[in-house]
């Protein structure tokens, strides 16, 4: 038997204002990064902004919710309460219907920053395309579910089936997760990196399933009781895990570019678990030349290293040394070097020059 009494508010409150604090954090320490750096911001950090703003949206959608009801057996509210709670849930599924897409965007356009010289850039053009579409789509749909669009509260009109619009949205949301995360990694296997950078890089995009798993949670918990009488109760896990899932997203989202604040917090210890540093810098010949038509590469994060340096005419009659490994001790900086004949046309090396 039922127990009206029950209430799952305390969880609610605890879990959305654990993962909204999560996701703010790390969009902080983002920006924060990119300064330790001095780098300018890209459209990935301010799209993964605009997600943020979406996040906090839902988490404002959710709290007006819960004050009425949400949580509770409808039959234990008031008409007016119930009323209220309706409208609210026709702007949630509008908001929350932009957030997972504006995640995959600054996902995206992060790939874009780091593989700048890289035909895979085509595939993350077509995604960005895709996405984009999809995204649109949907919030008219969202938005126009029902004829007049005061039906979807009130009843009075006619709406297409809102738990198959729900589900099938949950599903290609689902598989564009796993495809967004996934594409990179075989590519940051192509790099010219230490395996233990290999396996820390791939981690970090892996770790993207846990955004994925959201997504999946979020579909069998809540989107399946979609239509069921007792909304204010069968929709709670839905609120829950759509802040879950997009919180999740954008801490995911932000960790690769993050890394400059785990070595600064844990030192040395972080960057050789992770194989980032040596501690020390090596002098053995590295087989990785630069590329020398280009004013500026980029590393596994997106970090701009200026390529002037190699320019002096006294090496080019010797192979350019760099460190092993990709610390620096003179600039403080990272040098990872994409192998650009991976993914570029082969550079033909240079005549040698004879200095006199």
């Amino acid at each position: 038997m039922t127990d009206l009494q029950e209430d799952l508010g305390p969880t609610l409150w605890v879990v959305n204002t654990i993962f909204i604090v999560l996701a703010t954090f790390s969009v902080v320490a983002r920006f924060g990064a990119r300064r330790l750096r001095k780098l300018s911001l890209g459209a990935d950090d301010w799209i993964i902004s605009v997600a943020l703003f979406w996040d906090w949206v839902l988490y404002g959608i959710f709290v007006g919710c819960r004050i009425n009801g949400l949580g509770k057996h409808q039959a234990t509210l008031s008409p007016e309460k119930v009323a209220v709670f309706s409208k609210l849930l026709y702007f949630f599924q509008i908001f929350y219907v932009l957030g997972p897409p504006s995640v995959k965007l600054a996902l995206l356009f992060l790939y874009r920053r780091i593989f700048e010289h890289s035909s895979f850039l085509r595939i993350v053009d077509g995604m960005i395309v895709l996405i984009s579409i999809w995204a649109i789509v949907m919030t008219f749909l969202a938005i126009f579910n029902c004829n007049p669009i005061s039906a979807f509260w009130t009843t009075e009109g006619t709406c297409f089936d809102f738990k198959q619009f729900a589900i099938g949205y949950a599903i290609v949301n689902i598989i564009t997760d796993f495809a967004v995360w996934l594409m990179p990694v075989p590519k940051v296997w192509n790099i010219q990196l230490p395996k233990p950078q290999k396996i820390a890089l791939s981690l970090i995009f892996a770790l993207g399933l846990f955004d994925c798993a959201a997504a999946m949670a979020r579909l069998l918990l809540s989107m399946l009781v979609l239509g069921e009488y007792d909304s204010t109760w069968q929709y709670a896990k839905g609120y829950m895990w759509s802040i879950i899932e997009i919180s999740t997203g954008i801490v995911c989202t932000c960790l690769p570019t993050m890394r400059v604040l785990l070595k600064t917090a844990f030192g040395g210890a972080f960057a050789r678990i992770f194989g980032m540093s040596s501690g020390k810098a090596s002098h053995r010949p590295s087989s990785n030349i630069p590329w020398p038509g280009k004013e500026d590469y980029y590393n596994n994060i997106g970090e701009v290293r200026s390529a002037n340096g190699f320019s002096n005419p006294r090496c080019t009659n010797k192979v350019l040394k760099l460190h092993d490994g990709d610390w620096d001790t003179s600039s403080q900086r990272i040098l990872v070097v994409e192998e650009v004949n991976i993914e570029l046309q082969p550079v033909k090396q240079r005549p040698s020059v004879k200095v006199p």
